[in-house]
């Protein structure tokens, strides 16, 4: 929100200040696309826009070889440590279950000995509300949950 009375600007109540976009999440987005058609040139590939976040953020410079999607999934958590929702881009990705188990002790069941993730939690169960709500056709529950 934003005022026409000047004397209004900069508010604290106003939402002027929220960043929206980042230019880093738009170079990360785009080295991913660029590394999935196999374009990892330092050139103009998905190596160059990864290059560009890592000079500014004085990290060393990357090669060719360094892309894998891993990579930039480690990058975007570097970069966007609290800014993104990480779940979406690790379904997105094809990558929440194994990355959940190799970095979360809990959510791979070695800690307790529970079952940890489990491919069907890639869905969310549907809520049992909007399951009831449904009453022109039966909805069913996602596969996995009861």
């Amino acid at each position: 929100m934003t005022f026409e009375d000047p004397e209004r600007w900069g508010e604290l109540y106003a939402y002027g200040h929220q960043t929206y976009l980042r230019i880093a999440d738009t170079y990360l987005l785009l080295a991913e696309a660029l590394h999935v058609q196999g374009k990892n040139s330092e050139s103009d590939g998905a190596t160059y826009y990864l290059n560009l976040i890592r000079t500014r953020s004085n990290a060393t410079p990357i090669t060719a070889g360094n892309v894998t999607l891993d990579f930039i999934l480690d990058e975007r958590a570097r970069e966007l440590v609290t800014e993104e929702h990480r779940r979406e881009t690790l379904v997105r990705t094809g990558k929440l279950v194994e990355r959940t188990r190799k970095y979360n002790p809990i959510a791979s069941g070695e800690r307790n000995g529970g079952a940890g993730i489990q491919d069907h939690h890639i869905l969310l169960p549907i809520p049992q509300i909007v399951i009831d709500a449904n009453v022109g056709h039966r909805m069913e529950q996602n596969e996995g949950y009861e």
